[in-house]
């Protein structure tokens, strides 16, 4: 039991481990391709926020490398530095999938607003999650246990709910710059290149979910059948 528990836990570990290298090593090769209209990801963004009549959505800078993200409830996309002041093919992919976040939450997408009904709840409980864990796998509360593990059944519901709106936003992305003319068919495979990299941190985030998941679910039975010896 010790080795599946072990093999729940470190395979997600060393998938989530691959795809983020995957998606640095494509973001790293296509940053240093120039897009042909030579615009920022800060620029392509207004472009498209704008296009779609969403002038109330600010854009602002985010510290840190590929921590782009489309905040909904302050109405704000924050693009990393590379992303929002370079013209490279990357930043327009990355750019482009933010925006298209915006579109979802504007249209009033039904995925869009699954994902935030399971976020919002997940997010209030994160600061006492470290008390669920401690308290009930490490001193034995059954209490705190099921409630480590009803939580991260929710940390699997959201990572399920994450996938249709992130690979929709990459789809709606890949159309967007296509359509607009942003890019011509050999800069749109390097976007659509770079996103497919991006998915998989998606999907290995949800593999990582549901090992720890399985495995919570695996010392609970451990524990059980110590205690009744």
């Amino acid at each position: 039991m010790l080795a599946l528990l072990w093999l729940l836990l470190l395979l997600p570990l060393a998938a989530g481990l691959l795809a983020d290298r995957r998606v640095r090593e494509e973001f790293a090769r296509f940053r240093r391709v120039p897009n042909r209209l030579r615009v920022t990801g800060a620029q392509v963004a207004r472009a498209l926020l704008d296009a779609q009549g969403l002038h109330r959505v600010r854009i602002e800078m985010a510290p840190g490398a590929l921590t782009d993200h489309y905040d909904g409830a302050a109405g704000v996309l924050r693009l990393s530095p590379p992303v929002a002041t370079e013209a490279s093919v990357a930043a327009l992919a990355i750019a482009a999938h933010e925006a298209s976040h915006a579109y979802q939450d504007a249209a009033g997408s039904r995925a869009y607003r699954i994902r935030k009904a399971i976020g919002e709840p997940l997010a209030a409980l994160a600061p006492f999650s470290w008390l669920f864990f401690l308290g009930g796998f490490w001193f034995g509360i059954p209490l705190l246990m099921a409630a480590s593990i009803v939580y991260v059944a929710g940390l699997v519901a959201f990572a399920l709910a994450t996938l249709p709106v992130e690979l929709g936003a990459s789809r709606r992305a890949l159309d967007l710059v296509s359509r607009s003319g942003l890019t011509d068919p050999a800069e749109t495979a390097g976007v659509r290149t770079v996103l497919r990299a991006a998915a998989l941190t998606y999907l290995a985030g949800l593999l990582r979910q549901v090992g720890l998941f399985s495995a919570l679910i695996l010392v609970s039975e451990m524990a059980r059948q110590v205690a009744t010896g």
